[in-house]
């Protein structure tokens, strides 16, 4: 199959992308050979208290009922617009990076889907997900669940929070007081990938437990034949 784009000649600089006031609040070093680095430092602990097996088969359960991805990247060339799924993102500040991934490369809605699952979705889950982080503050907080099928990717970036703006309606996100927790629901199976700037996670356990720390680069991706899930809590801190 033919590519849309050409593959691009000279290195892309990701680091030009980034909104400057994550830039600003949280410096990394945005060098991808650097080996002295502490990015597996976001690492918490097991979340062993709460049944994520559970979890996992119901939410494939879930995703097997209409097999049809809910999320998706893609960019609208005739319209010049970055799209997710149905929402134009155009004005949301992921802008700069998605135009990297789908505009300029080769990242597009066949290979970018997965499936979500978010806040009352969970049914009877979603009041003690909801308990384990305390921290963040309930009203402004959001559980999203994601199903990455095999031979699919979340294209390399830096959290710009798009989704926590429109879900509060907040006109500009204060990075300074939000954060993102991650666990992973199921164990490792070969051909699962997810970076965290220069650290590549593997052989992770249902239940590891990793603090998303803003402004660091990162991406997954589904090389296996098995799905991988994973889980999000995202919010503002509260007495910061």
């Amino acid at each position: 199959m033919r590519l849309n784009h050409k593959l691009p000649e000279q290195r892309l600089d990701p680091k030009q992308a980034v909104p400057t006031e994550i830039l600003e609040q949280y410096p990394w070093h945005w060098d991808p050979m650097k080996q002295d680095h502490d990015d597996n430092s976001c690492f918490m602990h097991n979340v062993d208290d709460f049944d994520w097996k559970s979890l996992g088969d119901w939410a494939i359960k879930k995703c097997n009922e209409h097999l049809t991805p809910q999320k998706y990247w893609w960019y609208d060339a005739e319209n010049d617009a970055v799209m997710h799924a149905n929402d134009n993102v155009n004005k949301m500040p992921i802008r700069e990076q998605a135009l990297l991934a789908l505009k300029n490369n080769t990242h597009n809605k066949h290979n970018s889907q997965y499936f979500k699952i978010a806040n009352e979705e969970f049914g009877e889950y979603y009041e003690p997900l909801k308990k384990m982080f305390p921290n963040l503050k309930e009203d402004k907080m959001g559980v999203s669940l994601f199903v990455q099928p095999p031979g699919h990717t979340i294209w390399s970036h830096t959290d710009t929070y798009s989704s926590f703006i429109r879900r509060t309606g907040e006109e500009k996100a204060d990075y300074t007081v939000l954060r993102r927790y991650m666990v992973f629901v199921r164990d490792w199976d070969f051909g699962h990938f997810f970076h965290y700037g220069n650290h590549c996670f593997n052989q992770w356990r249902a239940g590891d437990l990793w603090d998303l720390k803003p402004g660091i680069y990162h991406g997954s991706a589904n090389a296996g034949i098995n799905p991988k899930i994973t889980i999000h809590w995202s919010g503002e801190i509260k007495n910061v």
